[in-house]
């Protein structure tokens, strides 16, 4: 199956070509300029790269979030115009989880005594995240927009953290940062690694769509939020 991947959820952008999970061509974009301006651009030179067209494609892939918003529907947008257009079927994909399969564990704890935590700055304290076993990567905790401490609390009291069969947390993705914060200020004593500047990498995203997930008419490809936006947040409070 050859699928078209793409993110758009946060502060980059990516597509690339995959086949039956093998790489063919992607690209990343770090540019300052808006997803609507670059995404598209992108997408047609992974396509030229990758010498195929869109009638080549078996369908889409395209993480729906949680994220940016307005990166979120941009892509969802996209990708839902192209996979209409060419009359192929699409795969959504979670942001955190694409997070997690971009990661490799460098430490030396092995997979299957690990416990990853992709997460994504949401701002004032909050992250949208998960906690997942980093070899099966079943989650813990289900994806969600959490409070730091909140958060930190919670998997505190996860079983196989608390028994230490889960004896390394490992904290991926923008969400990091905060994230650090919240364990320290609480004490929990764990041992935890940090990579704040881990981003959601095309081969993520193909490791994914590519991992049984279900291919969807395009027309129910939706956005996955997992909150409100501020203009609406603020609405509720005016």
């Amino acid at each position: 199956m050859k699928l078209l991947v793409c993110d758009t959820s946060n502060s980059n952008c990516s597509a690339g070509v995959f086949e039956d999970g093998k790489e063919i061509c992607y690209e990343l974009s770090f540019e300052t300029k808006t997803h609507s301006e670059t995404f598209m651009p992108l997408v047609h030179s992974v396509m030229a790269k990758a010498g195929v067209k869109h009638e080549d494609l078996d369908g889409y892939a395209v993480t729906v979030g949680p994220g940016s918003f307005t990166g979120i529907r941009i892509g969802v947008a996209a990708v839902k115009g192209m996979a209409l257009a060419a009359g192929k079927k699409c795969i959504a994909v979670s942001s955190t989880e694409a997070l997690a399969r971009s990661c490799e564990n460098a430490t030396m704890t092995p997979k299957n005594e690990t416990l990853i935590v992709p997460a994504i700055d949401a701002r004032n304290n909050r992250v949208f995240a998960q906690a997942a076993e980093d070899d099966t990567l079943k989650a813990l905790i289900p994806e969600d927009a959490y409070d730091a401490d909140a958060l930190a609390e919670k998997i505190s009291k996860i079983p196989e953290v608390i028994y230490g069969k889960r004896r390394q947390i490992l904290v991926v993705g923008s969400g990091a940062t905060v994230m650090k914060k919240a364990f320290e200020k609480a004490g929990y004593g764990l041992n935890i690694y940090y990579a704040p500047g881990a981003a959601i990498m095309p081969k993520g995203v193909a490791a994914a769509a590519f991992a049984g997930k279900e291919l969807i008419d395009a027309r129910d490809l939706k956005a996955s939020y997992c909150a409100v936006s501020q203009a609406e947040r603020l609405k509720k409070n005016g």
